[in-house]
């Protein structure tokens, strides 16, 4: 497959010589892509528990190409938000490298997709061929998320096919909180509205969206989708403990969504929003620390047990 936007996201890449995202070899770095409220309350999530059973925990909170570039050359050492097929581009060459280690499917129904408005769906618009039958409707944009993601390259490739005769849309690519807002306003303004989703996410809970079927060719950008922790070459042997963890690390799609909703909609803080739900589930985080042990040694499970009773 071609990807119209390759040159942008190698150009992102080769910046992450000039970007220093290096820590200290005992630290355990956790790239973190501003402006993706899943990855971030995960990620804080997991931080929480690490710190609580003494480890060192450092956030890289840079792009997901740069991530993955600084991956390649050690410069981070685990990523949370490797979605896939979306990022296989980015993950596959690397992982076929041997630069990066692909450890865990942490979540496996996940997935994104085309959704509109409620206005839209009740006129009938149902599948992605419905689409440009309501060009004036729609304004001819369809919204996305920003460029150098994978939901952005598939947008793209999608438009760049003619794939329901959309060749000639506009693709609104915005950050995250930007295209959430800019949907948001629109809703709330009765116009009909088209854009990239996905779940887990609070958006399927808080707004009144229908996701569209799909028609041949749309299925780049409408699938299932897995999420999965990629740790650097090498972190395993330097990191053993940690290393188990990342493996027993699985949840489901409603438990992200949760976290979602408490951080990204409530605007709760992250880390309150995640030590909070520590709190209030010790017995499925037990489990992710079953075998490991803390940075001196002891049973892990118990430790966070005593730490979150204080």
């Amino acid at each position: 497959m071609k990807f119209k936007l390759l040159s942008c996201v190698f150009a992102l890449m080769v910046c992450v010589s000039t970007v220093s995202v290096s820590v200290a070899s005992d630290d355990v770095s956790f790239g973190m892509p501003p402006g993706w409220p899943g990855a971030t309350i995960k990620t804080t999530v997991v931080k929480e528990i690490l710190e609580s059973i003494g480890y060192k925990v450092k956030l890289v909170k840079v792009s997901a190409p740069i991530i993955y570039e600084s991956m390649r050359v050690k410069d981070t050492d685990v990523f949370l938000g490797a979605w896939t097929p979306q990022q296989n581009p980015m993950l596959v060459p690397a992982v076929e490298a041997g630069k990066i280690v692909k450890v865990q499917t942490h979540l496996a129904d996940a997935g994104i997709g085309i959704c509109v408005s409620e206005d839209a769906w009740q006129a009938g618009v149902k599948s992605v061929g419905d689409i440009k039958d309501h060009a004036d409707e729609f304004g001819k944009s369809i919204y996305n998320i920003e460029p150098g993601t994978g939901m952005h390259t598939s947008l793209t490739t999608l438009l760049k096919n003619n794939v329901g005769g959309l060749g000639d849309w506009k693709h609104v690519g915005l950050t995250t909180p930007m295209m959430l807002a800019a949907i948001e306003s629109r809703m709330a303004g009765k116009e009909w509205t088209v854009f990239g989703c996905w779940t887990p996410h609070w958006m399927e809970t808080r707004m009144k969206i229908h996701a569209l079927e799909s028609i041949p060719g749309a299925e780049v950008m409408i699938s299932a989708s897995t999420i999965n922790t990629i740790t650097r070459a090498g972190f395993a042997k330097d990191h053993p403990e940690v290393q188990k963890f990342l493996e027993n690390f699985v949840i489901k799609a409603s438990i992200q969504s949760d976290w979602i909703n408490e951080f990204g909609y409530k605007k709760k803080p992250a880390k309150v929003a995640a030590r909070d739900w520590i709190a209030a589930n010790l017995d499925m985080v037990a489990k992710w620390l079953e075998g490991v042990k803390t940075a001196d040694g002891k049973d892990a499970a118990e430790v966070l047990r005593v730490h979150f009773a204080q």
